[in-house]
């Protein structure tokens, strides 16, 4: 078995102090060659036999190429090398030292042998004692009925009992057979054989065991190994015991080049042995799940660029079923796409084939087979024009719908002016569009649609600023009002699919866009002014922005007449108002809010507020409440109000507490509930977390229908620093949580 974890070296990042008491007792590096180098003995008396043996007392200490041997007497052999010490034995270089009552050491062969000794190791500070310790060099170190822990002294929290320990300092690997580890000098585990590191470099072998329990799988066993096949590539194979469901097998396969990286990962569960999921029927017994991945990126020196992201599982409940949360379970699409593009001062090329696989019981997406895309951009031409084109060819597929091909053209020139204190932009655009499509088997669309449009814009806004002094320190307020309007005239069309076009959503990047879809299907008319103002505090010193606040709304002078299936030409004459402020009260507490307020009705059809606090000690803590109304209007299907806390709490240096509670209010569902506690110290560490979490499903349906798609899973885990950590793993759990907590 091989256990593989970080150095206690990182802890210095955690806020602990660690000192072992030893570390300025080793000897420095040494580059000078043993055979080479001169014996240098110093000691308060010395005797000469005639047999060339030399007898040392009082304060000995024998030194070479990096090596020193101290002790109360010695006796040297000139002819043979030996020395043979006793009464206060160290032997130490720039890797170990060893402290005995007796020494035997062979100057020629550079090894030696130690009894009854205490042992220290710079790499990863461990220590121990041994009843032989066999050194050979700076390369090898053997002991017999030997311990082994980083502990520091005085501690034994947990401790390594070995009849033989081999430690390899040059490959930094340590490996012991017939061990048994302890904490508090109680046996938790036992082995024939294990091998552990050194440092912290990658090394094959077996990983700690993650064992867990969830009402998904039950009990939950995984023991996976790792190969470092290269420095450029790795894998790590898991058989993975779910006392539910089976034996599950899975593997990922890394790699990095110089040009390219990617990630390979594939699971297969046999036969999933679990008759019922709750109380209803499970429909994939006795089927085998699956899951493939394949994530690749490549990046040439040329500009030239390739990717692939594709995906696939077996069935739509592979997720929530194996999965740890509200982003897996909840997916509905798996991407499959090959992508290759060159980007360039002036050009931007992409070509690619993108399809799905479609999870649950939603709309089968379209395919692009293929789709072209050309960018192009000239600032700062002749008479200070910039031009823009934007080009795009793609083919749509559905087993289902209309299917053709789009070919979009959009040429661009306008006229950046402006300095420190004002800019303007005017610009224009064409927008050309043209259709082949096929199989309309309701005749709803024309098959040879085109739509040329012409697209006018001025963007302009002025700086202010000023000095001021806010309670005796100096700042820079400044005052950035922006204008921008936009004409697009109205052209029907209602004869053209949609195909990958929806509707953007309203904030603050709206009001400054060019086009209110997502998508080239429609081309949204526009005769519309955007007015906002910016104002930001900026500490003159620092040059810290403390606090910004952003005010806009959008003028209409006509009605909105081009919209998508199942919407109705909008008639208002006004959009939302929207604020977002941010600011930042010091180095640690920061708040955040955004509403868009509906003048019409007078209500907030969306709005967010945050407070954080984050300190140097690891202290954090976020609430959140975001509430989004129900709105035909604006074609907002689902209205929402979430409430967020989340907090990781250090109550001194060695434990914390951390938790989450994450409650849908217009739904009385509880979607995530989450506490933990966690204890770190200089050797070792151990985390308890247990978590309740919506596991399927919408995270918006009714509480009633969906209170059996919940999952409990507890998560357990001990780290032996420098032996490796035991338990069920929680630190990409906590990092998605709880906002700004960061795994070491």
């Amino acid at each position: 078995m091989s256990c593989f974890a970080g150095g206690v070296f990182a802890e210095q990042e955690q806020g602990l102090t660690c000192h072992f008491g030893y570390e300025n007792l080793f000897m420095p590096v040494s580059t000078a060659d043993p055979e080479q180098s001169e014996v240098d003995v110093k000691a308060n008396h010395v005797q000469l036999l005639q047999t060339g043996t030399s007898v040392f007392s009082g304060d000995v200490d024998i030194t070479r190429a990096g090596q020193q041997l101290s002790s109360d007497r010695a006796t040297y052999n000139r002819t043979s090398g030996d020395v043979t010490a006793s009464g206060d034995v160290r032997l130490r270089d720039s890797e170990i030292i060893i402290d005995s009552e007796q020494a035997e050491w062979s100057l020629n062969n550079d090894e030696g042998l130690m009894l009854n000794a205490e042992y220290r190791i710079r790499q990863m500070h461990a220590r121990g004692e041994a009843a032989h310790v066999f050194r050979k060099g700076k390369a090898t170190t053997n002991l017999k009925d030997a311990t082994y822990t980083t502990c520091p002294e005085g501690s034994n929290v947990w401790q390594l009992k070995a009849n033989k320990v081999h430690l390899n300092h040059e490959t930094a690997v340590g490996e012991a057979s017939n061990v048994v580890v302890r904490m508090g000098g109680w046996p938790i585990f036992y082995t024939p054989y294990i091998n552990f590191p050194l440092n912290d470099e990658r090394k094959s072998g077996l990983l700690a065991p993650t064992i867990g329990t969830s009402s998904e799988t039950g009990f939950d066993l995984a023991t996976p190994y790792y190969w470092n096949i290269a420095p450029d590539m790795d894998a790590t194979i898991t058989p993975r015991y779910m006392s539910d469901r089976g034996l599950m097998l899975s593997g990922q396969f890394r790699y990095l080049s110089e040009y390219s990286e990617g990630e390979i990962e594939a699971s297969f569960l046999g036969s999933d042995d679990l008759r019922k999921d709750g109380d209803e029927p499970n429909p994939y017994y006795n089927e085998d799940r699956k899951l493939f991945t394949w994530q690749n990126l490549s990046q040439f020196d040329n500009g030239w660029r390739a990717e692939v992201d594709y995906g696939y599982v077996s069935d739509d409940d592979y997720f929530s079923d194996f999965g740890s949360g509200l982003s897996l379970s909840s997916r509905t699409h798996l991407n499959r796409l090959a992508e290759t593009g060159y980007r360039g001062d002036v050009w931007d090329f992409t070509a690619r084939v993108q399809g799905y696989q479609t999870l649950r019981d939603v709309n089968e997406q379209y395919k692009r087979l293929p789709q072209f895309l050309l960018r192009g951009h000239l600032p700062d031409q002749a008479l200070g024009l910039s031009y823009e084109l934007d080009a795009e060819f793609v083919e749509f597929d559905h087993k289902d719908k209309v299917e053709g091909q789009r070919i979009d053209f959009e040429p661009a020139v306008s006229l950046p002016m402006g300095t420190a204190a004002f800019f303007a932009t005017p610009r224009v655009a064409l927008n050309h569009t043209r259709y082949d499509l096929k199989n309309d088997r309701t005749d709803s669309f024309d098959d040879s649609a085109t739509r040329t449009l012409p697209i006018a814009s001025f963007d302009t806004g002025v700086f202010f600023d000023r000095e001021i002094d806010i309670w005796g320190d100096n700042y820079i307020q400044t005052i950035e009002p922006r204008a921008f309007y936009l004409y697009i005239p109205h052209r029907e069309q209602s004869d053209i699919p949609d195909f990958d076009t929806a509707l953007s959503t309203f904030n603050m990047i709206r009001l400054f866009s060019y086009d209110r879809f997502i998508g080239r299907d429609r081309v949204g008319d526009a005769n519309q002014l955007s007015l906002a103002v910016t104002s930001r505090i900026i500490d003159e010193q620092t040059g810290k922005e403390t606090l910004s606040f952003t005010l806009g709304q959008i003028q209409y002078f006509s009605d909105r007449e081009v919209f998508l299936p199942g919407a109705s030409v909008q008639e208002d004459r006004e959009s939302d108002m929207i604020a977002e402020a941010v600011a930042y009260i010091n180095d640690e507490w920061s708040v955040n809010g955004e509403v868009q307020w509906d003048p019409d009705v007078n209500e907030s059809n969306l709005s967010s507020v945050g407070l954080r606090y984050r300190a140097e000690n690891g202290t954090i803590f976020n609430i959140s409440h975001r509430y989004r109304r129900e709105n035909a209007a604006t074609n907002v299907q689902e209205g929402l109000e979430h409430l967020d806390v989340s907090a990781h709490l250090p109550i001194n240096q060695q434990w914390s507490v951390f938790g989450r509670y994450y409650r849908s209010i217009n739904t009385g569902r509880t979607l995530e509930g989450l506490f933990g506690v966690e204890y770190d110290s200089c050797c070792w560490a151990t985390r308890l977390a247990i978590r309740n979490y919506v596991n399927e499903g919408s995270i918006y349906s009714n509480v009633d229908t969906q209170e059996q798609d919940r999952n409990l899973s507890i998560y357990l885990q001990i780290e032996l620093k420098g032996l490796g950590s035991f338990g069920k793993k929680s630190d990409s759990l906590l990092e998605q949580s709880i906002r700004g907590y960061q795994a070491d």
